[in-house]
């Protein structure tokens, strides 16, 4: 026991400084389906946060640390966040220190969203992001990754996940 607090207590820690979020303790869980609303956000929202406090934060921005906490707890690198979210990875590491535009920001929010419906439906992350690379039928033979940067796209891959929860194939 005092090891896992111990380890628990380092991993918090190392969190803290590599992404600039100061975590709650309540915050450090490692369950198959995170917060990733909370994580991407900086502790700012959750995902039962009211639209109006989502609304206020993307228009603000959002700190480009949760961001990397983000990719980091789902294991992308900068390249597959910065695609993800509709940005570059050069422009990511240039506003670490600073907060995004509304734009990435409301993406950045909406792929974290769609990734705990991902990660509910499939059950871990590391299945999400094996199904987010592999070509899809129902998206003309395209890999769901290609499409998170998008509205649609992000709408079409919630459609899919739909349609297998309810026993639709292909």
């Amino acid at each position: 026991m005092l090891i896992q607090k111990n380890f628990s207590a380092k991993l918090k820690s190392m969190f803290e400084f590599l992404s600039g979020c100061q975590m709650r303790g309540s915050q450090l869980k490692l369950s198959s389906n995170p917060d990733l609303i909370d994580l991407i956000s900086c502790g700012e929202l959750t995902s039962h946060s009211d639209p109006l406090s989502e609304i206020r934060l993307v228009k603000n921005g959002m700190k480009a640390s949760g961001v990397y906490a983000f990719a980091n707890a789902m294991g992308w690198n900068m390249t597959t966040i910065a695609q993800a979210i509709g940005t570059t990875s050069m422009m990511l590491s240039r506003s670490k220190a600073k907060l995004l535009s509304s734009h990435t920001s409301e993406n950045a929010l909406e792929v974290a969203k769609l990734s705990m419906i991902g990660i509910d439906y499939f059950g871990s992350i590391d299945i999400w992001n094996a199904w987010l690379n592999n070509a899809h039928i129902k998206l003309d033979g395209r890999e769901p990754r290609t499409m998170l940067n998008s509205i649609r796209g992000r709408e079409l891959i919630k459609s899919v996940i739909k349609q297998l929860q309810f026993g639709f194939t292909a």
